[in-house]
């Protein structure tokens, strides 16, 4: 009996060291299954964080890098910041970071070839339609020179000089669209006088009566920038007359600098606001090739000339609204010493100067004084100063006689005359001849 109770003690303290061995390794495994879950749970909540922060990312993307871009680039901006940066900078190295940012560079990179492509069809299709209407222009303006320069009538003349000027204006905005294109500005010229190359520039505006330009400049320009420093004086003083007052002038002075001569352009007009000055400055100075797609709408070809003439030939513009001495803006071209030659020793003109008693420089004389003496080889004079056309000797011809009726009224002393300095301002017109592009 003792041996059996023995025996069942033992079955039982063995039954019960087996129970407690399965607890405590059921226990063990419950506590892992617990861990296991606990790190499921966390690895799930940590994805759904990452899908969360790579939804944003690519609304990110979608709803503000991307439109980002597309609004920089269609005002003009080319930084390479544009495109915004990810939410979260530090996923830049992650593989949702790096293929985002791939995203934004090949849109960068589309953008820049379609701009390519369509600024060069935009450059062929404007340089195509400025050649052909130069073409015409010079034809024209050559019919108006001959017909001018053998006109006796100083009322048909009076008429013609206004036609002359305007086609000389036509031409210089064609020149200045043409030089946008990357075409040469206009005919090879030779050394010439720095004072005919500003009054051929003043020659070539509407309001040419307001400037007032020196009368005698000591300086003299190497004759491959004569045409393109002309067209670029045009277009500054145009802009300075069309933005000031009709009753005021526009005054031009030259002095030298350490670095070479500076054309000063001044106006009394009202100034520009913030926005344009930083536009004509941001132009004027950065250096870099103007685009046609960036012109606006409608396009603004001034400045833009003015920027792509000193980018090709070296001048340097600078506009300030602090200096002028009408208070409106002054405009300085700064011509390099090494564009300016000595003085030849047997001086050629690129136009025949304007006198010094012309509208550009003076007032003209009171009415009734009596007109200034003659020089020797000088052209004749009106009353007032100015250059007389009178027609060359010719075998006079056999005229039928006219029937009898009134005598017309003749025209006034001063028909024609005010008009008249157009046609040395502007009597060096391309011929259609030498319209060749000059090829460096």
């Amino acid at each position: 009996m003792i041996l059996i109770q023995q025996l069942l003690g033992g079955v039982l303290l063995v039954a019960l060291a087996v129970a407690i061995a399965v607890a405590v390794r059921m226990r063990r495994s419950a506590i892992r299954s617990a861990k296991a879950a606990a790190e499921a749970r966390d690895e799930l909540d940590l994805a759904g964080r990452a899908i969360a922060a790579r939804d944003a990312e690519a609304r990110h993307l979608a709803e503000d890098r991307l439109p980002g871009l597309l609004l920089a680039w269609q005002s003009g901006s080319r930084a390479p910041e544009d495109g915004g940066q990810l939410l979260q900078p530090g996923a830049a190295a992650t593989a949702t970071g790096i293929a985002f940012q791939s995203v934004v560079d090949q849109v960068r990179t589309m953008l820049e070839e379609a701009e390519a492509r369509a600024e060069g069809a935009a450059r062929s299709a404007v340089q195509a339609t400025t050649r052909s209407l130069q073409i015409l222009g010079y034809e024209f303006q050559v019919k108006v020179s001959d017909l001018i320069s053998n006109v006796d009538d100083q009322e048909l003349l009076a008429r013609l000089m206004p036609v002359d000027h305007l086609a000389s204006q036509l031409l210089r905005r064609l020149q200045v669209v043409g030089v946008l294109t990357g075409m040469w500005p206009g005919r090879q010229h030779g050394e010439a006088p720095l004072l005919d190359v500003a009054r051929a520039g003043v020659g070539r505006i509407r309001d040419y009566q307001r400037v007032q330009v020196p009368t005698s400049l000591p300086y003299y320009l190497d004759g491959t920038v004569v045409e393109p420093l002309a067209l670029l004086l045009s277009e500054l003083m145009d802009n300075a007359a069309r933005h000031s007052a009709p009753s005021t002038p526009v005054q031009v002075s030259v002095r030298e600098v350490h670095n070479g001569l500076a054309v000063e352009i001044h106006d009394a007009g009202p100034g520009m606001t913030p926005e344009t000055e930083l536009r004509a400055e941001r132009l004027l100075n950065s250096g870099e090739k103007v685009r046609l797609t960036d012109l606006g709408n409608p396009a603004t070809f001034g400045l833009a000339g003015v920027a792509t003439l000193c980018n090709r030939y070296g001048f340097h513009v600078m506009l300030d609204q602090q200096h002028s001495y009408g208070g409106g803006c002054r405009a300085v071209v700064l011509v390099p010493r090494n564009l300016l030659v000595d003085i030849p020793a047997s001086p050629g003109t690129l136009l025949e100067p304007i006198p010094a008693a012309s509208k550009f420089t003076t007032a003209p004389p009171a009415v009734g004084s009596p007109p200034p003496p003659a020089e020797s080889g000088s052209v004749d004079r009106a009353p007032d100063g100015l250059p007389q056309r009178r027609r060359t000797a010719r075998t006079p011809r056999e005229q039928p006689t006219p029937p009898a009726s009134p005598a017309p009224r003749p025209p006034g002393q001063s028909a024609g005359n005010a008009l008249a300095a157009f046609a040395r301002g502007t009597s060096n017109h391309n011929h259609p001849d030498d319209r060749e592009e000059h090829t460096k």
